[in-house]
């Protein structure tokens, strides 16, 4: 499990499983042969195959300790979901209560759960199946959902509930609606005294970035405003799944020109692990700033 301290809180990453369905040149319109070749000598074969031009990802959940409350940040596929369109995300069978309750949590002491957006890699454990209807995980959990991202799904869910985001929406979003548990936030939102929701859209209308600040030191949770280390180097590089491409693009070079050459971490959605990083500028762009750099 990989820990890190901002400030007074502890932040611990929860992993659920690597993601190797997607290839580069199609969840990256963008990219090209020439950007991935001048590339290779750091992206493979670790976070992409040439041969295949598979990419890899993970999909984990971010722990935070307060000291006062528990709070989840986005919550990955989850077990038994059925996503026709993304087989690997179909029926997991996966431990991640159990690597939840290594962190030292069982999920009746969840707080809150704070999801950077609604795509069904970030709400699935929003919910679990049992016996045969789906429950709320977190049975003592507040779920904080940013206003407008909520209000986009709660209309597309009524005119086309065919997708898999939209069958997210279904059995990990409305079953924690109709307990009373869903709080609905506007942007500049603070939580618990450390926690401010900030928009981010491109990747969805009302993606939130969440900062974290506590005791002089700060991160950012970035949920889908980046996916990939490959969006350092280029960030004009958005993926096939962002609802504006080129607001993605902008919110993305915005957060990482913020936090570049500063003591911030990013704490990413889909980056291996460690899942975080600092981040420095390196010419026009950006890299992962490590003891060696």
């Amino acid at each position: 499990m990989t820990r890190f301290a901002i400030g007074d809180v502890t932040v611990s990453a929860i992993w659920e499983m690597e993601d190797t369905s997607f290839r580069m040149k199609s969840f990256f319109p963008l990219a090209t042969d020439e950007m991935l070749a001048r590339e290779r000598s750091w992206l493979t074969p670790q976070l992409h195959d040439p041969e295949t031009d598979q990419i890899k990802l993970s999909i984990h959940a971010w722990l935070i300790d307060t000291g006062r409350h528990k709070i989840l940040v986005d919550t990955c596929v989850g077990n038994d979901k059925k996503r026709h369109a993304r087989k690997q995300w179909s029926d997991l069978d996966t431990p991640f209560l159990d690597r939840l309750r290594a962190a030292g949590v069982e999920p009746e002491a969840i707080d809150y759960v704070c999801c950077t957006h609604l795509h069904a890699d970030h709400v699935g454990w929003n919910t679990r199946l049992i016996d045969g209807r789906w429950v709320p995980t977190f049975p003592n959990a507040k779920y904080i959902f940013g206003r407008k991202e909520y209000d986009y799904w709660a209309e597309k869910y009524g005119s086309d509930p065919g997708s898999h985001h939209l069958a997210a929406y279904s059995d990990s979003v409305l079953p924690v609606v109709e307990t009373g548990q869903v709080v609905l936030v506007d942007d500049g939102y603070e939580l618990d005294g450390c926690l401010t929701f900030k928009p981010a859209p491109g990747h969805t209308p009302g993606h939130v970035a969440i900062w974290l600040h506590s005791n002089g030191h700060e991160c950012v949770f970035s949920g889908d405003i980046i996916h990939h280390p490959i969006q350092l180097t280029y960030p004009q590089l958005s993926c096939m799944g962002c609802a504006d491409p080129a607001q993605s693009a902008r919110t993305r070079a915005a957060l990482l020109g913020d936090i570049a050459d500063t003591d911030t971490m990013l704490m990413t959605g889909h980056f291996l692990a460690p899942h975080a990083a600092h981040i420095q500028t390196a010419g026009a762009s950006f890299r992962v700033r490590c003891s060696e750099c």
